[in-house]
């Protein structure tokens, strides 16, 4: 992780949770974190916690589902701190109804947070990457097993939207390391990171009550404890997919 240290992370979704976790690590490592998320209030909270680490949080409030926030976290960085070294796009919307229950304005909802911000976070990154000449970068995108497996998680909730998006990140995360490795003298990484179970607000209390053992699920630390370790693996390795799963969890 040193040599992340002083340089620009940008992570989304930092409120709560898996983004909030990865957040404090990095910010304890050193790395230079904005924090992107919608509540501002939590933002505040989070930066003031952790204003006497080694690193720094500069929290932006801002709806990554919509393409005009994108540029405007995106242009503030390039102002004010320079390129991006580090983007973790961990913003995500999860709902468990079934398709025939949603209306177009909740689909559209999730394939703009879950999908489309993430290729255009990824893009004005490796803009950024390119213009500041930041060879060695990192793209790391929070996957769940759902964009592996369509889950069947009981009658009353369905994965179907959810795991469709999820696949889509599985193959724009296999065709982006194409899309980096034809920018010429770069070596910019990309990892898609695939927990899960997670015990975040995202997941039903219900199903957590249903568990036999709290152990069932990952804690938000476990997934930033991953982001830390692929950072830290040396220039010449890349995690391209890494999945972490709760010991014993039945999901095929």
């Amino acid at each position: 992780m040193d040599r992340f240290a002083d340089r620009v992370a940008i992570v989304t979704g930092v409120s709560s949770g898996i983004g909030e976790q990865i957040t404090e690590q990095l910010v304890k490592a050193g790395v230079v974190v904005v924090g992107v998320a919608r509540r501002q209030q939590r933002l505040t909270e989070l930066a003031a916690r952790l204003a006497s680490e080694k690193g720094k949080l500069h929290p932006i409030a801002a709806d990554f589902s919509r393409e005009d926030e994108i540029r405007r976290v995106y242009q503030w960085v390039d102002d004010n701190l320079g390129g991006v070294s580090v983007i973790v796009n961990n913003a995500a919307v999860l709902t468990l109804v079934a398709l025939q229950n949603l209306d177009v304005s909740t689909v559209q909802q999730v394939v703009n947070l879950n999908l489309t911000s993430v290729m255009l976070s990824c893009r004005e990154a490796m803009l950024s990457m390119k213009k500041h000449a930041i060879k060695d970068g990192h793209i790391i995108n929070i996957n769940s097993v759902a964009g592996h497996i369509v889950l069947n998680m009981s009658p009353q909730y369905s994965t179907t939207v959810y795991a469709a998006t999820k696949h889509a990140i599985t193959a724009f995360c296999k065709g982006l390391r194409y899309d980096v490795q034809a920018m010429e003298g770069f070596k910019i990484r990309v990892t898609s990171i695939s927990p899960g179970a997670v015990a975040t607000e995202m997941l039903p209390g219900e199903y957590v009550n249903s568990l036999e053992d709290v152990e069932d699920v990952l804690k938000a630390k476990d997934v930033a404890d991953a982001v830390c370790y692929v950072l830290s693996c040396p220039r010449s390795v890349e995690i391209s997919e890494l999945t972490i799963r709760p010991t014993g969890e039945k999901a095929s």
